[in-house]
């Protein structure tokens, strides 16, 4: 494929930590490697967003979600957002968020009629009962469904999610998976040391969650699991990242269990590699990164029956599948695995097998490969006029 000249948008991008800016800024650093040219067109962060020198960054003044304030909503219009496209001349673009500045790239490609393409990165609408707003949720996915489908294509990374798009009446829904590190994420890096750091006995079994500490991921449902493993159980429960539950959490925790705020690189590394076994509570997940990282870092997983965890554990061989949907049956679960380590330690040594096959080159270069199909059938079409 010739080189790529690429517009992605984005309202959501490092230094943010979760599974949609690292996927993004992942695909940013593999095209910036083949030489390709990439605009990105984000929110201005208080943190600097760090890119490869030959990424052409454009950066967007935005306002925080009083409620969720890790969220930034970009203030932005077509009409200028039209221009630094244009100044750029994209093959395609891509708009991997549908807010605001999501919506207002949206029209500017239009306008410009250059190939469109966007990705389904979030369940938004289902997350919106967990903040009391679960009315909003049908016209949540009437406004969804209309902004994919003035795409030429949408991505989403599983089958699952794909199956749940092409329900709601999405058009040209694609697969776009994930890969992981398997270098940066290694059993290997287990140390005695640092599980006595966190307080972790040599004999206790370490479960771990990785993730924002927010209502969609259904951490209270984990807590109350939690409860069902016996004090005299040499247990712990690590809880790796942050956000606007952590207070309440930290409230209904007991001792042991342990809280560390955001962790990234080789210290979220190292972190990975102490655990035993990894738990997963959310239900509203299109992938669950966390989880595959989790598992090249040698731990079997636990997840419950919907889009995400199904799409990547395999059960009873690299994990658990949960099909009840209630702490007691995610707490039996952990119970199964915490009293069998024969079990656990082979299902660990499967989930690092299946990840090493989940290399980042094997998605991006599919992904690149939808990229020329699409834009080869867009150019085959009668030119489009947009106001």
């Amino acid at each position: 494929m010739k080189s790529l000249r690429l517009t992605l948008v984005s309202e959501t991008y490092t230094p943010q930590v979760n599974g949609v800016s690292r996927t993004l800024d992942r695909l940013v650093r593999y095209l910036a490697s083949r030489g390709d040219r990439v605009q990105l067109i984000i929110p201005s962060y208080e943190g600097v967003s760090s890119v490869p020198p030959t990424v052409e960054k454009s950066e967007w003044s935005a306002f925080r979600l009083p409620f969720y304030k890790e969220v930034l909503l970009p203030v932005a219009r077509s009409a200028t957002v039209r221009r630094t496209m244009e100044a750029f001349c994209p093959d395609i673009v891509h708009i991997a968020t549908e807010g605001p500045l999501g919506l207002a790239a949206l029209r500017a490609a239009r306008a410009m009629g250059v190939t469109t393409v966007g990705s389904y990165h979030t369940n938004f609408a289902q997350y919106l009962s967990d903040y009391g707003a679960g009315m909003l949720e049908p016209l949540s996915w009437r406004y969804l469904r209309w902004f994919h489908n003035q795409t030429c294509a949408t991505f989403c990374p599983t089958p699952s999610i794909r199956d749940l798009l092409v329900e709601k009446q999405f058009d040209n829904v694609r697969i776009w998976g994930r890969g992981v590190d398997c270098g940066r994420f290694d059993p290997g890096k287990r140390d005695p040391a640092q599980r006595q750091r966190l307080g972790v006995g040599p004999d206790d079994l370490l479960i771990v969650y990785a993730g924002r500490l927010a209502a969609e991921k259904n951490l209270q449902m984990l807590l109350d699991a939690w409860q069902m493993l016996p004090r005299e159980t040499p247990c712990r429960l690590l809880l790796i990242g942050d956000g606007p539950l952590r207070g309440r959490l930290e409230k209904m925790a007991d001792d042991r269990v342990i809280f560390t705020g955001y962790r990234h690189g080789e210290e979220l590394a190292r972190l990975y590699a102490c655990g035993d076994l990894f738990a997963f509570p959310s239900l509203t997940e299109t992938f669950g990164n966390v989880i595959l990282e989790a598992m090249a870092s040698g731990m079997p997983a636990v997840g419950f029956d919907v889009p995400g965890p199904r799409d990547i554990i395999r059960h009873e061989a690299t994990g658990l599948i949960v099909n009840e949907i209630s702490a007691y049956a995610l707490g039996n679960a952990l119970l199964k695995l915490s009293a069998s380590p024969n079990s656990l330690r082979a299902m660990g040594t499967a989930a690092r097998r299946y990840a090493e096959e989940q290399t980042w080159d094997n998605i991006h270069n599919g992904l690149l490969n939808d990229y020329a199909e699409i834009m080869k059938n867009a150019a085959l079409q009668p030119a489009a006029s947009y106001a």
